[in-house]
């Protein structure tokens, strides 16, 4: 487990609402400890960082799924469903008037924040220029956090994508 999601786990007091997703499907806990790694502990979501967000979407797919069907599908589904977020704001990096500006899915968050960390680092509410749907922004995050075999249970089996509303640009 990275040391990222280790500390987002015990910073919000996750590892008790985790424990029972990672038993039924302990491969998750590797896709969770990606997407952890690839997001960073800073990046904004709604209102909390962005990680935390997608885990609680998770969970919360996940409890209403226990009973009534593949609860560790819904989870990836709930997990991967707000990565159109990364899209939403953009993440600079402010020396002085000029700009740093990190671009959706070229690198890990914490890789940019590395590299400009002397420098006040921040959202922008300013959205990014690339036009991308929900459902694109979901089958790329999910590509970085799973392995061939999971992704194709996930996403070619189950194609948990059909749930977005539409396929159309997400506006900021």
């Amino acid at each position: 487990m990275s040391a990222v999601f280790k500390k987002i786990i015990r910073d919000y007091k996750l590892s008790s609402r985790l424990i029972p997703v990672f038993t039924l499907a302990p491969e998750l806990e590797l896709a969770c400890a990606r997407v952890a790694d690839f997001i960073g502990e800073k990046f904004m979501g709604e209102s909390e960082p962005l990680v935390k967000e997608m885990l609680d979407h998770g969970l919360s797919a996940y409890r209403r799924a226990r009973k009534t069907g593949d609860s560790h599908i819904a989870f990836m589904q709930g997990l991967f469903e707000t990565a159109h977020l990364l899209y939403a704001h953009r993440y600079v990096a402010r020396d002085g008037e000029r700009y740093h500006v990190w671009s959706p899915m070229f690198e890990p968050v914490p890789a940019f924040e590395a590299r400009h960390e002397t420098l006040e680092i921040g959202m922008s509410d300013e959205r990014c220029p690339e036009s991308i749907t929900q459902r694109s922004a979901a089958f790329q995050l999910a590509a970085r956090a799973l392995t061939g075999e999971n992704f194709r249970l996930y996403f070619e089996d189950y194609d948990v994508a059909h749930a977005f509303a539409d396929s159309e640009p997400v506006e900021g």
